[in-house]
Formats: C-alpha cells, structure tokens, sequence
C-alpha cells in the first residue's frame, strides 16, 4: 500500500501505517504530521485527510 498523502502529489512512498481516523495509508512523514495534528487535545481528534471526496480519474 502506498502513502495516502503522498500518492495524492504524484509519489509512491510505501505506508508504514494507516491513519486512526480515516483509515488512509501514511508513510512515515504523514504519519508524524498526522500525530502531530491529532495532538492538539481536542476531545474528538480528526485528520485532515480528503479521503472522503470523490477525485476525477485523469
């Protein structure tokens, strides 16, 4: 599985794990960025991955 973020710019990196909220691949990059988002000590941490709208297939 390739990185969700990652995949969305053009890359390939290989996913290390998957987001907690959305389920999307993250390699290890995304996925610091993305503890680091949920952090924040909110009662309901959210991502902001786009998971969730439908892309155009080019």
């Amino acid at each position: 599985m390739d990185c969700y973020e990652c995949s969305t710019r053009g890359g390939a990196e290989p996913a290390v794990a998957v987001c907690r909220s959305c389920s999307a691949g993250l390699c290890l990059v995304h996925l610091r960025e993305t503890a680091s988002e949920m952090r924040n000590g909110s009662v309901m941490p959210t991502c902001s991955h786009d998971t969730w709208i439908p892309r155009s297939r080019a």
